[in-house]
């Protein structure tokens, strides 16, 4: 492009001499010709004048354009104030009462600029600089304000000022905002940066007010001001950020002056569905077990039933070199493991709705051991159950019932029962709203990996792999009349204190099986809390359903620890009020070495969920807080009433009450009780306003 301006000069030249020649040879009726009158010969040089002035001009805008333009702009950027960028704050997380999860907060590293002339100006009185005057005063200050010695701050501040340093720290910390302006009226600082040398840096950290609470689910940033980390932070990171404005900085005044160009656009606040109250006894429940029981980690999450709402999610594991539970890892989400014997309920789902086992179904467990292929499954009792029904096997957990019913009926095709599971719609890519979650791991018949003992080992829940919050999400479809929803995290988005958008429901499976095949796994998990493996998950306040679990650990090939002992993980998976559902809940532990399914999981259950009920009463009933106590358990339920707890030695009519209260009422006056059914209360065996003193068993039968 060099010749450029160069090709235009030669264009308006030969432009200028052709158009001049055609002029002078022009024929005339008046002059010989060749000759042209002194007028045109004038009035043509002027034109190419004109040209050539033109021309010369072009050749300096294409030259300025072209050949200096990348030099000048160089110079242009050195000498005119360029835009600086001002950060957009970030959005903050809240719990679903709008307490502050996760936010913004300035901090501030305070400097000293020692080789500020200012300093160095000689009181013609005293002889001294300003600095030698003032100095012991502001290592006073700084000494009341920040401990330590008097003495050895005013020598390191005289240190910093005879090597004349730019950026002494007056504080090896950074401080809150208010500590910024407590000093910028302290001796020599109260000068500012131009006489005084006192300069500052902000920083903003991103801050969890309740510490740990939560911590891998509303997830971090990096650095100090950077992008979304995990959790929360990362999922809406793109809302939470906001758009940075412009803004270019100014000398006006003797004072540095920011004129913004484009104004910062905060970012949005997000609101979770976490309730801090159940939050913290959740976290505080799982950390007690698992330091009674010296596990390696768990988890327990609390999901709200109807709409897949999360109210309560921890993940801790032992950090050896801290010495206590972290968070380190959301396990809850991403752990991919051995479900155990909650997958029993699976398996029991999918042959039920294909119509090949019932209620009524029964199974020959042996003495508790049987052969699959050429491996014996056994029973955890050593002896088995005999003849038992399916609700039996489900109460007492046979995993030689269970092996047995689905090799009998699948055996031959077990593509069908793989079929059935994910019928259920439990194995379907979700995309969850934290990211960084684990997916449903199913084997598939006729692979190399699918052998003799697969089916049979699959039934009862080893040789597949089940992130916790996914068999969560199976167990909430079937207290949600089989409408299986995704798990909600995010309750709406704010904008400047206003709804931006609100997070609906979200159905993965509208129905996972009929109404037959759910009323009856309903009755049967009720049943395994009552009278079963997880009898130690009941509650005085209510009814429980669930499913408890219990598998072995393979790493590496191997299921021994480092003490060459057997390493298990254990899980307790249900719902509450069993005939109401309101809540679902996930506990699970991971290589413990002492306790089990009912110490564990039962005592975090309990704990969990009586507070999430206790709290569900407090707004169904607008009852303030501070009346109910957790040692009173007659105020946790609204529909006990004072003549009720008294019940004046008789029996009371207990179609008046919930089961749950019915329950409560007589267990306080040691009355055994017997339930079949579940729902509202139908009949009752022992007629009111019989004598209390001569009742020491009665059976309440419901209407399901």
């Amino acid at each position: 492009m060099k010749w450029l301006p160069y090709l235009w000069v030669f264009f308006y030249v030969a432009l200028v001499i052709i158009v001049f020649i055609l002029a002078t040879f022009k024929k005339s009726k008046t002059l010989p010709v060749g000759e042209s009158t002194p007028f045109v010969r004038r009035f043509f040089v002027l034109y190419a004048l004109i040209t050539l002035g033109f021309a010369a001009i072009i050749y300096k805008i294409v030259d300025i354009q072209y050949f200096q333009g990348e030099e000048l702009r160089k110079i242009s950027k050195r000498h005119f104030p360029q835009a600086d960028t001002i950060a957009a704050k970030r959005g903050n997380i809240l719990s679903d009462d709008g307490r502050l999860l996760s936010s913004s907060i300035p901090y501030y590293f305070l400097n000293f600029d020692t080789r500020v002339e200012a300093l160095r100006v000689i009181n013609k009185k005293t002889g001294k600089t300003y600095f030698d005057e003032h100095v012991g005063e502001l290592a006073e200050a700084l000494t009341k304000k920040f401990g330590g010695n008097a003495k050895q701050r005013e020598k390191e501040l005289r240190q910093a000022y005879r090597a004349g340093k730019s950026e002494f720290r007056l504080h090896n910390k950074p401080v809150s905002y208010l500590d910024y302006m407590e000093l910028k009226e302290f001796p020599i600082l109260n000068r500012g940066a131009v006489q005084g040398g006192f300069t500052v840096k902000e920083r903003i950290r991103r801050e969890h007010p309740d510490g740990s609470l939560a911590s891998r689910t509303i997830g971090g940033v990096y650095g100090i001001e950077g992008r979304g980390k995990n959790g929360l932070e990362l999922a809406y990171d793109s809302l939470l950020r906001g758009k940075d404005g412009l803004g270019i900085k100014r000398r006006k005044a003797g004072k540095n002056v920011l004129i913004v160009t484009q104004e910062p656009e905060d970012g949005m606040d997000v609101m979770s569905t976490i309730n801090i109250d159940l939050q913290e006894v959740a976290e505080q429940a799982l950390r007690d077990q698992l330091t009674w029981s010296e596990s390696e980690q768990g988890c327990v999450i609390l999901m709200e039933t109807a709409t897949g709402k999360i109210k309560a999610i921890s993940n801790l594991q032992w950090n050896a070199r801290m010495g206590e539970y972290i968070e380190s890892k959301n396990f809850a989400m991403a752990n991919q493991v051995e479900p155990g014997s909650t997958f029993k309920t699976i398996s029991f789902l999918v042959a039920m709705e294909d119509g090949y086992i019932d209620s009524t179904t029964t199974v020959n467990t042996l003495d508790g051991k049987m052969m699959f292929a050429d491996r014996w499954m056994r029973d955890h009792n050593g002896k088995g159950f005999g003849i038992a029904s399916v609700p039996t096997v489900m109460h007492q957990s046979s995993n030689v019932g269970v092996s047995a019913l689905i090799v009998e009926h699948y055996g031959k095709n077990p593509q069908k029962f793989v079929d059935g599971v994910h019928r259920l719609g439990i194995t379907q890519n979700i995309q969850m709203e934290i990211p960084g979650h684990g997916n449903v791991v199913l084997k598939t018949p006729g692979k190399r990996n699918w052998y003799g003992t697969t089916l049979p080992w699959m039934s009862i829940g080893y040789e597949t792999q089940v992130p916790p919050i996914y068999t969560l999400m199976l167990y909430n479809a079937i207290a949600n009349n089989g409408v299986m929803v995704k798990p909600m995290f995010t309750e709406k988005i704010l904008k400047d204190g206003k709804v931006y958008k609100t997070t609906q429901v979200e159905v993965i499976n509208p129905k996972i099986a009929s109404d037959r095949t759910l009323g009856q796994m309903r009755g049967i998990l009720e049943g395994v809390v009552k009278y079963g493996t997880a009898k130690n998950m009941q509650s005085k306040l209510f009814t429980s359903a669930g499913k408890t679990g219990t598998a072995q650990i393979f790493e590496q090939g191997s299921k021994k620890n480092k003490e060459g002992k057997t390493r298990h993980q254990v899980t307790f998976c249900g719902y509450f009020p069993a005939d109401n559902p309101m809540y679902s809940c996930i506990v699970y532990a991971r290589d413990y070495k002492r306790g089990g399914t009912g110490t564990i999981c039962g005592e975090v259950y309990k704990k969990v969920a009586e507070k999430a009920y206790i709290l569900k009463m407090q707004r169904q009933d607008s009852i303030s807080s501070n009346t109910w106590q957790l040692d009173d358990a007659s105020k946790y339920n609204p529909n006990v009433s004072e003549l009720d707890l008294q019940m004046n030695g008789i029996v009371p009519n207990l179609k008046e009450h919930t089961l749950e209260s019915a329950l409560y009422i007589l267990e306080n006056q040691g009355v055994e009780v017997d339930i079949k059914g579940s729902g509202a209360i139908k009949e009752q065996s022992v007629l009111p306003g019989t004598p209390i003193e001569n009742v020491s068993s009665i059976t309440i039968t419901c209407e399901q």
